[in-house]
């Protein structure tokens, strides 16, 4: 196979699928309890932040938030691209999966963490303790609702991904603040 027959091969096969993921969510996700869960867990972390968000801080959070989620969702791409895990259940058939984690529950759950832990130790607690309930509690329960499935991923292996996504995307935003002598 010569460079365009390969590229068209690929379009067929990519069109094929998102034909399926159309199909499969019209009819056998959509207003089923699990798809009516998912709408709930993306919305309610949202209205819960908007009710606790510190607006002096916005700026500094949203920013935060907002590498949590792209670092969360490139994670979760890869790893379902390479067939780490799958999900049975989406909210969208044209969205990357499981946005109501990546796009809401994950980045809102940092943000409020970040806002009220400022010291170091005491964020790091916070967040090991979020990572700790991602991983030992949501994580088993998608799982036990037959929504996330790990193929080849052992959940526990989230724990210290979870904790280095609050490390690092707390850092990036201090510099950040700092080049920008914002620094509370």
């Amino acid at each position: 196979m010569n460079d365009q027959e390969i590229a068209n091969r690929i379009l067929d096969l990519t069109l094929e699928i998102t034909r399926l993921s159309i199909y499969e969510w019209r009819y056998l996700d959509l207003f089923t309890w699990q798809w009516w869960l998912l709408v709930t867990v993306f919305i309610i972390p949202w209205i819960i932040f908007i009710k606790m968000v510190d607006k002096k801080q916005l700026p500094a959070t949203l920013l935060l938030g907002s590498w949590v989620l792209i670092i969360s969702e490139s994670f979760d791409h890869i790893g379902y691209e390479l067939g780490m895990w799958t999900y049975l259940v989406e909210i969208f058939p044209l969205f990357p999966r499981f946005e109501e984690v990546n796009f809401s529950a994950l980045p809102v759950t940092y943000m409020l963490i970040y806002q009220n832990y400022k010291d170091w130790k005491r964020y790091t607690l916070a967040i090991a303790i979020a990572a700790g309930i991602f991983t030992w509690i949501c994580e088993p329960i998608l799982i036990w609702l037959n929504l996330y499935i790990p193929l080849k991923w052992n959940p526990t292996y989230g724990f210290p991904i979870y904790i280095a996504i609050g490390l690092v995307t707390k850092w990036g935003v201090q510099k950040v603040e700092s080049l920008a002598g914002t620094k509370e």
